[in-house]
């Protein structure tokens, strides 16, 4: 079964995508912050051999893309546009955003492994910053789960299978 947006009360679906919205800028903005931290990572070993597969930053980008795809889902649900599995592109945009910030802090610490001294201040603010990355997806499902109610866990259900399929 898919549902639409049509169920809620105008206002009451904009207040929710609002405020998804607004959580989530708090995130991208820790995000950019990250990446620009890492650029003085160069001295560290771990990055320096391989640097393109580094699996942190990879996690950085999903993240990136995450927040991109979600806040595009939200900008198309608010501008009118019909989308005929609304409820199930928000929950698989959240969902998958959540998938891909658990790969952060393990890479992350993989990644700073082998730190010298002198970039431990930025490696102690990256762990801050990642640490709100979390939060700011944590709430904005939590906000998602307040405006789909039960549904959410039945969409949820239905799109685990779909994320199984590898990204390439």
């Amino acid at each position: 079964m898919t549902y639409t947006f049509k169920e809620h009360n105008f206002y009451q679906r904009e207040s929710y995508l609002e405020a998804i919205s607004t959580v989530l800028e708090r995130g991208m903005a820790a995000k950019e912050v990250v990446c620009s931290i890492t650029t003085g990572f160069r001295s560290i070993p771990s990055l320096r051999t391989k640097p393109g597969l580094n699996p942190y930053h990879a996690s950085v980008a999903d993240i990136g893309y995450g927040f991109d795809s979600v806040q595009g889902t939200i900008n198309r649900l608010r501008m009118g546009e019909f989308i005929s599995l609304a409820y199930e592109m928000l929950v698989f945009d959240l969902d998958t955003l959540r998938i891909s910030e658990k790969q952060l802090s393990p890479n992350f610490e993989l990644a700073v492994n082998g730190a010298s001294q002198d970039v431990y201040y930025l490696v102690e603010q990256s762990r801050y910053f990642n640490k709100q990355i979390g939060e700011t997806i944590g709430e904005a499902i939590r906000l998602s789960q307040e405006l789909l109610g039960d549904k959410w866990y039945e969409i949820h259900s239905r799109i685990e299978n779909i994320q199984a399929i590898p990204r390439l």
